[in-house]
C-alpha cells in the first residue's frame, strides 16, 4: 500500500498549494520505500492560532492540524528555502503521528528528512514499468522528476539495467491524479518501437529507440488532444483554458 501525503494551509501565504505538490510526491515515494505504510493517506494542516493541534483518524486516513507561524515573506523565498520550511511542516506532523499512534518509525522518518535534505530536494521516482514480454531484458520505464512549479515525465528505455534512450515526454501539474489518464498503458510492437497511451486513449506517444525519437498521435478530432494539454504546465493559461473548453465539448451530452 502506498501512502498520498497532502500538506495544505488554512493561514494566509501558507505552505500549501500546487508548489506543496513537490514535497508530497516525494514522501508518497520514500515512505513506500523505508516501509511506511500503515496509512493510506496523511493530511497535514499549517494552522494558526486561532484552531487547535489536533489529530483525528477515519479510516486508513489521518489528519493533522500544526500551528506553524508563516516565515516573513514566505512568498518571495526561493524553492529551496521555501521546501525547507514545507519540509520541517511535513516532518514535525509525521513525528507527532509517530508519538501518539506508534504506527510510524520515527528513525525512518529522520532518516526520510535527511535524504531529502542530501539531494537537495532532487529525486527521479520510477512511477511505472513496461517490459517487454518478447524480451524480458528490454523494458520502459515512465520516469517523473517532481519540480516546485511542475512534474517532469520521462520515458527510459532499459536493456540489461543499462539506459539505451531517455526522453522528456511532459512537463505536467504537481499532482498525478491525471497519469494514468495518459500513461497507464505501454505496448511494445517489437524490440525498437514501444508506444504508451492511457485510460482516456486520446493521445499515443510513440518511442523510437534506436535514435530516441518520440512522436505524439493524436487521436481525437480536435487539433490538440484536450485532456492531454489541460494538465501541461507549459502553456499558457489562455491555450489552457481552450483544451478545457474543447474536452468538455467532447464529452457526451449526459456528462456535460
Amino acid at each position: 500500500m502506498t501512502t498520498q501525503v497532502r500538506l495544505g494551509s488554512v493561514v494566509p501565504h501558507g505552505v500549501g498549494g500546487p508548489e506543496a505538490g513537490t514535497l508530497d510526491l516525494i514522501y508518497l515515494f520514500l515512505l513506500m520505500e523505508y516501509g511506511q505504510n500503515s496509512y493510506s493517506a496523511i493530511f497535514i494542516n499549517q494552522i494558526g492560532d486561532d484552531l487547535n493541534e489536533v489529530i483525528r483518524k477515519n479510516g486508513k486516513h489521518i489528519y493533522i492540524n500544526v500551528r506553524y507561524p508563516v516565515p516573513a515573506g514566505f512568498d518571495l523565498k526561493h524553492d529551496e528555502e521555501k521546501n525547507r520550511v514545507r519540509l520541517d511542516v511535513i516532518h514535525t506532523g509525521l513525528l507527532r503521528i509517530a508519538a501518539k499512534e506508534k504506527k510510524l518509525d520515527i528513525e525512518a522518518l529522520e532518516s526520510i528528512k535527511n535524504k531529502i535534505l542530501e539531494n537537495n530536494f532532487s529525486f527521479h521516482f520510477e512511477y511505472k514499468r513496461y517490459v517487454n514480454k518478447k524480451n524480458k531484458d528490454l523494458t520502459a520505464k515512465l520516469i517523473v522528476h517532481p519540480k516546485t512549479n511542475s512534474f517532469q515525465y520521462y520515458i527510459q528505455i532499459e536493456e540489461q539495467g543499462k539506459i539505451k534512450c531517455r526522453q522528456l515526454i511532459y512537463n505536467g501539474f504537481t499532482n498525478i491524479f491525471y497519469v494514468d489518464d495518459l500513461f497507464k498503458n505501454g505496448t511494445w510492437e517489437n524490440d525498437t518501437s514501444f508506444i504508451i497511451s492511457g485510460v482516456k486513449k486520446e493521445i499515443e506517444i510513440h518511442v523510437t529507440v534506436e535514435n530516441c525519437n518520440v512522436e505524439y498521435i493524436n487521436l481525437t478530432s480536435y487539433e490538440k488532444s484536450p485532456y492531454f494539454e489541460m494538465f501541461r504546465s507549459d502553456i499558457t493559461q489562455e491555450e489552457r483554458e481552450k483544451a478545457a473548453k474543447n474536452w468538455k465539448d467532447s464529452l457526451p451530452a449526459w456528462m456535460k
